[in-house]
């Protein structure tokens, strides 16, 4: 009897509400998300900055630049430095020692260490070589040499330090394990090549293909092309014939023309060595003619000053009536003055004496005549067998016969990644002689990051940034270029400065810079910055006027010229008002080196602090932040930042003292966050703000990963390139324990509100995507229906912020495009210009990268009402999101995307129709000129956010014992509402599945144990409350159940028809309709749903999580 009375009133409320529906105005949420902002402090810091006073600096952008590069360029000479007296050290020594040292590639006992990021010894170096070298007759340094590499850490941008010798021995400082010691051998390394000549060269090998070439001859000979290639630098050329009757090159723009060694062509030429089988006779001289005919289409009057080098590997009999390969040598060479120099190498024991011969005097050129140019002759070595001597090492080193100057200045390689913490190095190098020949290198790597720190942490306000680039046009630092600190970004060759430059009368600045001028130049130009992450997002632009300032970087082998781009009229505007010592406003968020006040509790699996707010400082904050980067922290260092900002020491630590005072104005925050924003918001995860100078205040109070930066964070991004709206995330997986959470966050400008204002911080929180939802059904209360509606929140990118989808699975693995479930939505948004894409040149991968916008035309600014596929969608005022009414129909989920799970938008290639997956179109590239076909028409993206190389510390063993920081109660929430309740603490979720997925009743625990709605551990149960735990429960009476909830039921009643009276009388005043009216009418609650959609498995869909401050 019960039961039918309640579904009675049920029913009653149902049919009220759904005939008589609220609008779904997105006015309603931007009110929500402006109390959400008010109460994580937005209001309260942005009126604190207000009330302060600026002081407007002009910035001088000349001196600037000079004072910039004077600085890298000091770091270049501490470089030439280090490596002469490494050098001087070698020369004096002569490797007279015979003891034999440590060797690279056994395991010892080694230390793990932040500056070189891998386990080292610093106590000694250690040694590896080639296994075809001669070990008997090998000579080492002494330990005089390891005095002077130790020595040389204190040039804080070195890394490590080697030395490469003509015999093969490559010796390592510091020590440490390793790999591939028996192959790896220096003279094949493009550092050690570099310093054997002052000018580039051009390289042709002629392979013969021949039957007698089959096997193990042609196997070796294809290893020793490869590391021909290997050895040749940034400015070198390349190019390979093969031959048996025929000679043949690669196709198309390889056939005719020498080429730089790239990843694009060596994976070209690699393919078609492996391609390449002993077969048929041999013709000398049509191998011959086509490989000078190599050298005569790249021959030009300003490329004259190069070396060119023909390689001649053979294994058969020349055929005579084909023609005299001598003729034909001094025909082609003799028009080119002679300028070639030819090795020969012979292979295999079916040489004939004539055979030799002729290989002897092609290397020497026997009929070429003096008087057309000197002739410069080669070497010719024979391999009767591959044990004698090894092929690869022979051509490997085919430099080694020329004339090799000793440089007194370092040569410098080309970006590339280092090994051990794949972050981006050069590596510096002069040559070292022994009794006065060459003998080998000395080498040191030197970290760009270091390098490079202060365009890195360039702040001059929005609109500026650097670059560097060398007198080849080749670019080091950009920002369009990866960021050196990204361990997971690739090496890119396309670096040339025309790619990121775009701007029409830029060519002005180039040639400038190329011949080592200082200028300066007013040009119209285009600011490429990210809107969050590369692929998801994409990136925005705005055309400023803006003034180049350049000038040459003055230091020993460097051709590199510096350039600041900044926004016309710049001004730098500082807090003109001091702030006064404090002892409570700074407590570092390092609980190993210095000592936290109590009370501590457990905030999630996070040790934290219930009672104050803990600041991290990052290399911004610092008036160097050279002296920062990679510096491990220390009590003391940690004992004088507080000492200073106490006022107990007057001896600056390095602080900005832009950075002292966002401390001391940030420090109110701790009082209102612990106060009115936990009484107002208690369902906030987490509380934080992080200023552009460096200061990041959060609360609870936690350690945060030592380098963690905002700045290079996706969220960050998104917050600074919507300043003044509320930016809302998409959900992502909290790696603290917290669940599924969505982000919100704000920008605080200086000194007001207007959008015109710079930056001066940005604040945020967390909240859990079952609070959001809670308060979405609050407002609206049609959300509750959702057997015949889908209220969905979309991102101005695409990206689905609240959807079922989200709810409904155990985990997010990544963000979810709408073209990915909403297909019906994408379309009709595309169809209507609302939504569309976006492209860009993602210039290292050969490709224009597509992401979607969202945004309203001027014929839709109040939203769209599309009752065919049966939704409406309305904007949320001062925020990122829209809002979705979407009516429910049978077989509802529909995808524009097809792609696979998880794949990568910049794996997914466009398909014909409009409503695509994130994807991307091939670009015409000319692999052969390292340049794309058409530069004009295409904005090159901005990359990819970095991932640094992060070392978490754990706290697992800190927190066990430790109350939570807020009361939970969560075994007394009874309901999944009252669990996501706002007006309740955060920490508690409702519990649908056990461990193994599988469906359990419904039940309240803590986040950590329950976090997505799926239990951790294995038991899986519900926990009594109170007085549950002690006695049974009472039984209530049926029919006062029965009347209490009826009674409740026609309170609701006629509050709802007091409202709906309200809001009728508001439409006739003018407003808009309400809801969409329902054009279909399927009940889809059960029923099957589409074939592929795994409600219960986590969903496939691209992205990788979101890892904003390890805090959201």
């Amino acid at each position: 009897m019960r039961t039918k009375l309640l579904m009675v009133c049920l029913f009653v409320v149902n049919h009220v509400v759904l005939q008589n529906a609220q609008e779904i105005s997105g006015d309603i949420l931007a009110s929500e998300l402006d109390k959400v902002a008010d109460s994580m402090g937005y209001s309260f810091l942005q009126n604190e900055y207000n009330k302060l006073r600026y002081q407007d600096t002009r910035t001088d952008g000349k001196k600037q630049v000079r004072e910039i590069a004077g600085k890298i360029g000091g770091r270049m000479i501490e470089v030439n430095n280090a490596l002469k007296k490494l050098k001087e050290a070698v020369e004096e020594d002569q490797l007279s020692s015979d003891y034999v040292p440590q060797d690279c590639c056994v395991d010892r006992e080694y230390q793990e260490n932040i500056r070189f990021r891998t386990k080292v010894s610093e106590d000694t170096f250690c040694y590896s070589r080639p296994s075809y070298t001669d070990r008997d007759n090998l000579k080492y340094p002494s330990s005089k040499l390891l005095d002077v590499m130790k020595t040389n850490l204190d040039v804080k941008h070195l890394q490590f330090q080697y030395i490469g010798l003509k015999s093969g021995l490559y010796i390592n400082y510091p020590a440490t394990k390793l790999t591939d010691c028996n192959t790896y051998d220096p003279r094949f390394r493009p550092f050690y090549v570099s310093t054997t000549t002052t000018i580039p060269r051009d390289v042709v090998v002629v392979l013969e293909t021949s039957s007698a070439m089959r096997g193990d001859k042609l196997f070796e000979a294809k290893h020793a092309v490869i590391t021909v290639m290997e050895t040749l630098g940034v400015e070198d050329r390349f190019g390979l014939i093969v031959f048996n009757d025929n000679a043949k090159a690669l196709e198309e723009c390889y056939k005719n023309q020498l080429v730089p060694v790239t990843s694009a062509t060596t994976k070209s030429f690699r393919d078609f060595l492996t391609s390449q089988v002993g077969e048929g006779g041999t013709d000398f001289t049509a191998a011959l003619r086509k490989a000078f005919m190599f050298f005569k289409a790249n021959m030009s009057a300003e490329e004259n000053n190069r070396d060119t080098i023909l390689l001649f590997v053979s294994a058969g009999e020349h055929q005579n009536e084909k023609g005299n390969p001598l003729e034909v040598i001094r025909e082609e060479n003799e028009a080119l003055q002679n300028r070639v120099v030819i090795n020969t190498f012979g292979i295999g024991t079916g040489l004939s004496s004539d055979d030799k011969e002729l290989l002897r005097n092609m290397a020497e050129q026997t009929l070429n005549n003096n008087l057309f140019g000197y002739v410069k002759s080669g070497k010719t070595t024979f391999f009767p067998n591959n044990e004698d001597i090894s092929l690869r090492e022979a051509m490997g080193t085919y430099y080694d016969y020329f004339s090799v100057p000793i440089s007194l200045s370092p040569t410098y390689t080309q970006l590339y990644k280092d090994f051990f913490s794949n972050e981006s190095i050069i590596t510096g190098c002069l040559p070292i002689a022994l009794n006065g020949a060459f003998s080998g290198v000395v080498c040191a790597d030197i970290l760009i990051s270091e390098l490079v720190a202060e365009i890195l942490y360039l702040q001059q306000e929005e609109f500026s940034y650097a670059f560097i680039m060398d007198g080849e046009e080749r670019t080091l630092v950009h920002p369009l270029l990866p960021d050196p600190r990204d361990v997971e970004a690739k090496e890119q060759d396309i670096n040339n400065i025309y790619n990121f430059e775009t701007s029409g009368d830029v060519s002005e600045v180039i040639d400038s810079m190329k011949k080592g001028l200082e200028n300066q130049k007013t040009l119209e130009t285009t600011i490429i910055y990210a809107r969050g992450e590369k692929y998801y997002d994409g990136d925005s632009q705005r055309n400023i006027k803006a003034i180049y300032y350049w000038t040459p970087i003055v230091a020993p082998g460097s051709n590199f010229s510096l350039c600041i781009v900044m926004e016309e009229n710049n001004v730098v505007r500082n807090i003109d008002v001091p702030t006064q010592p404090s002892n409570d406003d700074f407590l570092y968020h390092r609980w190993d080196l210095n000592k936290w006040p109590g009370p501590f509790c457990r905030h999630f699996s996070r040790y934290a602090n219930q009672g104050k707010t803990t600041v991290k400082l990052t290399p911004d904050a610092f008036i160097e932040a050279y002296s920062y980067t990679g510096v491990k922290e220390t009590e003391v260092r940690v004992k004088q930042y507080k000492d200073y900002l106490s006022g107990a020491i007057f001896t600056n630590p390095g602080l900005k003292a832009s950075a002292v005072k966002s401390i001391r104005i940030t420090y109110p925050l701790e009082k209102f966050w612990t106060t009115t924003s936990s009484e107002e918001a208690p369902y906030l995860v987490w509380r934080y703000v992080m200023t552009e100078d460096g200061v990041i205040r959060s609360y609870p109070g936690i350690r945060v990963k030592d380098d963690y930066d905002h700045k290079l964070r996706p969220w960050y991004h998104q917050a600074i390139a919507q300043k003044t709206l509320n930016v809302v995330t998409a959900p992502y997986e909290e790696l603290w324990g917290s669940g599924k959470v969505i982000s919100l966050t704000r920008t605080i400008l200086k000194g007001g509100s207007n959008s015109g204002r710079n930056i001066e911080a940005t604040i945020g929180t967390g909240i859990s995507i079952y609070y959001f939802k809670q308060m979405l059904e609050n407002r609206y209360p049609i959300c509750t229906n959702r057997t015949n509606y889908n209220c969905i929140v979309l991102d101005n990118s695409g990206f689905l912020v609240m959807h079922p989808l989200y709810i409904e699975t155990t985990s997010i693995k990544a963000p979810v495009h709408i073209t990915y479930v909403e297909g019906r939505i994408s379309r009709s948004l595309i169809k209507e210009n609302i939504m569309y894409r976006q492209p860009c040149r993602d210039t290292g991968n050969k490709k224009e990268q597509f992401t979607y916008r969202v945004q309203l035309p001027e014929a839709h600014m109040n939203g769209i009402v599309d009752t065919v596929e049966g939704y409406e969608l309305r904007p949320v005022p001062k925020s990122n999101v829209f809002l979705i009414l979407k009516k429910r129909r049978l077989l509802d989920y529909e995808a524009c995307c097809t792609s696979g799970p998880y794949t990568s938008p910049s794996s997914i290639q466009c398909g014909a129709g409009q409503c695509t997956c994130l994807c991307y179109k091939d670009l015409p590239f000319d692999e052969c000129k390292n340049e794309y076909k058409n530069m004009k028409g295409f904005v090159p993206c901005y990359p990819q956010l970095p991932t640094l190389r992060s070392i978490i510390t754990p706290e697992a063993d800190m927190v066990k014992g430790l109350p939570t920081c807020f009361p939970t109660d969560c075994e007394c929430r009874k309901t999944e509402r009252q669990v996501y309740s706002i007006q309740l603490p955060r920490g508690c979720s409702w519990c649908t599945s056990d461990k193994n997925g599988n469906l359990v009743k419904g039940f309240c625990d803590l986040k950590e144990i329950c976090p997505s709605q799926q239990c951790l551990k294995d038991e899986c149960s519900a926990k009594c409350c109170g007085s549950e735990c002690h006695s049974a429960e009472q039984q209530t009476d049926g029919l006062l159940y029965v009347g209490i909830s009826c009674g409740v039921v026609a309170t609701v009643i006629i509050f709802i028809m007091v409202l709906i009276f309200i809001l009728r009388k508001i439409r006739r005043e003018g407003k808009d309709e309400t809801y969409i009216d329902p054009t279909h009418d399927f009940d889809t609650t059960n029923q099957r749903q589409p074939a592929g959609l795994n409600y219960i498995a986590s969903p496939n869909y691209v992205g990788v999580e979101q890892d904003q401050l390890q805090i959201h």
